[in-house]
């Protein structure tokens, strides 16, 4: 077990990999009563293609991390969430486009119900009329986020900016491919991603490390697993130029909205990429918030309202910056946009500022480390981009002005889709 400290943040957690894979992650919080367990595999919605290391090439439906999600919840001892309930523990999980994660949050002893979580997350017990039953409530769950004009104006920009990454589907894929998923890919899949060697379990707790530490090894000690194979996500080359330039909408909204989204190249390095896009978040914030003068003469105006921001994503082998509104000044809208990115690349922003927002986030940053679900969901993200949970923080808090218009640079005013989402019959 290997402990690392931090004299900054002044916090510390320990660690250990165990004989079958399994890294535990244990961050002890003494004057707290609640306790969160995280466990994670790198599964996400962009493995649709896989490799292992024997060169043996795996291709999944778009969907299928998400229909694994739903399908651990069942054990042949009853349904995972009253058996984590009955415990007085609250279990849920989710997935995202780069991992699947399981935990569950008490205020009771932890012993039992983090037993459970690891039962039931290394345990794949399925049918065929299970998997056939479960499309129906996918397919359903996706048509109602269809039905969010939010979520399908988000999904509609991932659509128009890609056209061959796995960030044009939903994360539950679509009606299409949620249907065409088999029992036998559902294994596969389960069998390749789920091995403890690629999965990573973190708690936050109160408890002493030692003794969770412990328990952990008991559990996995008394259970056997095939070895692992090592597999790499697999990816189409992917054109720089957006997949549709325009595209349009209608949903039962009273105003229109709309989005611009600009296409960005990805960066390999992982602390490169936190600097860049905390970068580039910062550009945002001030020019395209209320920290710009201007702002308040948009809202009079009725070009933008208070559904109105801006975002920056960057990934390994993917980037995008997008703004969006609701408004009926569509080419008003666009005409601030398209000027605030040209001064983006041209001016940057003045150091005073970037002091001053470097200490917003770095504050939020600090706050964080009071919420279990952050250092979890960070702990897990870091791990597996291989990068160190400290060392991450200290990025943001060494910005510097160039490293901003450096950051600035990557942006390419040309590659750029517009999104309108109008009411219907209008």
């Amino acid at each position: 077990m290997i402990k690392k400290e931090n004299k900054r943040y002044q916090e510390s957690y320990v660690e250990e990999t165990l004989d079958n894979g399994l890294h535990v992650v244990l961050w002890q919080k003494p004057d707290y009563a609640k306790s969160l367990f995280m466990m994670a595999t790198p599964l996400g919605a962009l493995d649709m293609k896989q490799k292992d290391e024997n060169g043996k090439e795996y291709d999944f439906p778009a969907g299928i991390a998400h229909f694994l999600e739903h399908k651990m919840f069942e054990m042949e001892d009853g349904d995972v969430m009253d058996l984590f309930s009955n415990m007085g523990a609250n279990v849920n999980a989710f997935t995202s486009y780069t991992e699947t994660v399981y935990y569950f949050s008490t205020t009771a002893d932890v012993i039992q119900p983090l037993h459970l979580l690891l039962d039931f997350v290394q345990d794949l017990s399925i049918t065929k009329e299970s998997v056939e039953k479960e499309k129906g409530i996918i397919i359903q769950e996706l048509n109602m986020y269809k039905q969010m004009s939010d979520q399908r104006l988000l999904m509609e920009t991932f659509s128009s900016l890609y056209k061959h990454h796995p960030l044009r589907y939903d994360i539950g894929g679509d009606a299409e491919s949620v249907t065409s998923i088999t029992l036998e890919q559902l294994k596969q899949c389960y069998d390749i991603n789920y091995h403890p060697g690629k999965m990573i379990l973190v708690g936050v707790s109160a408890q002493n490390p030692e003794v969770l530490l412990k328990e952990i090894k008991k559990n996995q000690q008394a259970k056997t697993f095939p070895a692992g194979k090592k597999v790499i996500r697999m990816m189409q080359e992917e054109p720089y130029e957006p997949a549709r330039k325009d595209f349009e909408f209608q949903m039962d909204v009273s105003m229109p909205k709309l989005s611009i989204a600009y296409k960005m190249r990805g960066v390999e390095d992982i602390y490169e990429r936190i600097k860049k896009e905390w970068a580039i978040r910062m550009v945002l914030d001030a020019t395209f918030s209320s920290l710009n003068p201007d702002f308040q003469k948009w809202l009079d105006e009725g070009i933008i309202n208070d559904f109105v921001g801006s975002d920056v994503d960057l990934g390994k082998d993917y980037g995008m910056m997008m703004f969006y509104s609701e408004t009926n000044k569509k080419e008003a809208f666009l005409a601030i946009v398209k000027d605030i990115v040209q001064k983006i690349k041209q001016e940057g922003i003045s150091e005073s500022l970037l002091e001053q927002l470097k200490k917003r986030y770095y504050g939020q940053s600090l706050r964080s480390l009071n919420c279990f679900d952050d250092i979890a969901i960070t702990m897990v993200r870091n791990y597996f981009d291989q990068s160190d949970f400290f060392a991450s923080m200290d990025v943001l808090y060494d910005i510097t002005l160039q490293d901003v218009k450096d950051a600035c640079q990557m942006i390419d005013v040309d590659n750029f889709c517009v999104i309108d989402l109008l009411p219907e019959n209008k």
